[in-house]
């Protein structure tokens, strides 16, 4: 028997750091499409059974366009069995359409039993975060595959506590929320493992994205984890400390991104000392990614004795910046950078 583990599609998320509208809706469409492209997975492998560990929807009032669009697929997908549990985005959804191969779970521990396999879930509240451990009891004449939706690392709302799951005859602990994949040792018997989303949307979900395949034969699951994202995110930190003008730290920018596929997004993260007077955001031009972006976190380092004695106005200008008690020294840099330029003046460091 083949199982797929998937979660955190966020149908309807809004994609805030695209800022181009057309690539924001092109990336919205490919969100969507991968949850097809998951099926189609399901389809071409005889896969019957899907796994959704929360988070389907990227908020409690979703579109009707996503709606509509998920619950087309579970309807012409008769064959398949999917197993929805809600996660904190979607858990206060109301609108849920029935299907006989829909299958869901509520604040109480549920079971559904696949030949030799018996998938549990819990949805988790408030009300129920203490009490769910203590009510879980599982046999051990089945493989035992539990799903829940949280954080394994913050304690919160949404906390799940590992050390209250293990020794419960769990096999494989289906989970949801952290969007990288993860899988590790629960106990002596079983794994727990995070999927993670089917396609990154933000900065913070770098690398491959895709889902889980559990294949189960003579009571062992195996797993092999299938890339599905249609793009990769890149987050890319470049020190330019050592770039004298805008080429050199474009040619620095080309040496990070050289091996990275066009049709990927990247952010560049600007780091070091800045000893460059143009605007660096306009580097974003100069690269022909689906989507590419500048973050500037560099700072100025600024040789302030130059102008001690100068009687100019640009002496001046930075005698009075520099008595300012109020400015952290970073303040002092960018704004004496800036007028400097302003001023027609390269700063020298």
């Amino acid at each position: 028997m083949k199982i797929i583990h998937t979660a955190d599609i966020h149908l309807g998320s809004p994609l805030s750091k695209i800022s181009d509208n057309e690539k924001r809706i092109i990336r919205k469409n490919e969100i969507l499409n991968s949850f097809d492209k998951l099926i189609n997975y399901a389809k071409q492998n005889e896969i019957k059974i899907i796994m959704m560990s929360g988070d389907i929807f990227d908020n409690n009032s979703p579109y009707k366009k996503d709606k509509n669009y998920f619950y087309h697929l579970i309807k012409t997908n008769p064959d398949i069995t999917f197993l929805y549990l809600k996660g904190n985005h979607d858990i206060n959804n109301e609108y849920n359409e029935e299907y006989p191969n829909l299958l869901t779970f509520s604040d109480d521990w549920k079971s559904y039993e696949f030949e030799n396999v018996r998938i549990t879930g819990v949805e988790l509240k408030k009300e129920n975060s203490k009490s769910i451990y203590p009510s879980l009891n599982l046999k051990n004449d089945k493989i035992n595959i539990v799903m829940m939706h949280g954080d394994i690392y913050n304690k919160g709302e949404n906390y799940i506590s590992l050390k209250d799951l293990k020794n419960k005859n769990i096999d494989y602990l289906a989970l949801g929320h952290i969007h990288e994949n993860i899988i590790d040792k629960l106990d002596d018997k079983g794994i727990y493992s995070y999927s993670g989303c089917l396609e990154g949307r933000g900065y913070d979900e770098v690398g491959p994205k895709g889902f889980y395949v559990l294949n189960i034969e003579n009571n062992k699951i195996d797993y092999e984890f299938i890339i599905n994202s249609k793009r990769i995110i890149h987050s890319i930190d470049v020190d330019i400390s050592n770039a004298y003008d805008f080429a050199t730290a474009k040619d620095l920018i080309y040496e990070k991104t050289k091996t990275i596929k066009k049709e990927d997004i990247v952010r560049i993260n600007l780091e070091g000392i800045n000893q460059i007077e143009d605007d660096l955001e306009e580097l974003e031009n100069y690269f022909s990614f689906f989507y590419f972006s500048i973050k500037n976190n560099t700072k100025r380092k600024i040789d302030y004795k130059k102008y001690e004695n100068d009687l100019s106005l640009k002496g001046e200008f930075v005698r009075c910046v520099l008595a300012n008690k109020e400015l952290t020294e970073d303040e002092k840099n960018e704004i004496i950078f800036l007028g400097l330029k302003s001023l027609n003046e390269g700063v020298v460091c």
